[in-house]
């Protein structure tokens, strides 16, 4: 935990992006962590206690925890993923989290809890659609696009066309990596829902469908999937 949070910190006062689209609903900027936690419970707990912090809790940054479920060889247990609706908002967030005696805290408590940084990524939302405002569970695909040309379109008409099955989900959405992993993976795709119970239901049903093998098809040799997980909602906070 000590590592993941110093190059937290680092990453944010050295690091500067350039603002070039409007305020959405949608953050522009995504940067996760994700790290290896011994005892659940107590990282729930230490986050929580970081992020209502006063300093911290009066900028309303919208940021969540999420454990990591079935995601094969990757040693994470959960991510810490930060929204940011522009670079000035990513910038400030690096500020405040390195003056904040709560973030010393927080660092101490992974100190003795033995935590372990594994990666750590800076994501842009390229397609979303729907509203995943509450939801307990998403579906994440990890992949290697070589040929966007032909994967983008051919992904964005099957996902449409899925989200209307009666089992298809809240939102969905396509991240393209800035930083992090690059040479091995490009993209994210994501699906949300109320549980991991429909998550599951999505999982056993989209491969059946007439439009998954037309995508198939499509697509070729155009991407690659690396890796698959589930992402369970620990603590949410600020969603809009």
């Amino acid at each position: 935990m000590k590592q993941l949070l110093i190059a937290l910190l680092i990453g944010w006062s050295g690091f500067a992006l350039a603002e070039d689209a409007p305020e959405t609903n949608w953050s522009k900027f995504q940067a996760n962590f994700y790290f290896k936690c011994t005892v659940a419970p107590d990282c729930i707990k230490a986050y929580s206690e970081l992020m209502s912090a006063p300093e911290i809790a009066e900028n309303k940054f919208e940021a969540a925890l999420y454990g990591l479920a079935h995601n094969g060889w990757d040693d994470a247990t959960h991510v810490m993923r930060f929204y940011f609706k522009d670079a000035n908002e990513y910038m400030k967030a690096g500020q405040v989290f390195s003056a904040s005696p709560a973030m010393q805290k927080f660092l101490a408590a992974g100190r003795e809890a033995g935590n372990e940084a594994q990666y750590q990524t800076l994501t842009t939302h390229t397609i979303m659609e729907g509203n995943p405002m509450g939801t307990k569970a998403s579906l994440r695909w990890s992949i290697k696009v070589t040929d966007p040309a032909t994967f983008v379109p051919a992904w964005t008409k099957m996902a449409a066309e899925l989200a209307d099955k009666p089992w298809g989900g809240n939102a969905y959405g396509l991240q393209t990596y800035y930083l992090g992993n690059t040479g091995t993976i490009t993209h994210e795709i994501w699906v949300a829902f109320d549980s991991p119970a429909a998550a599951l239901v999505f999982l056993e049903e989209f491969p059946k469908t007439a439009e998954w093998q037309a995508y198939n098809e499509e697509v070729n040799d155009s991407v690659s999937l690396v890796r698959s997980y589930m992402e369970l909602t620990a603590i949410s906070l600020n969603e809009d």
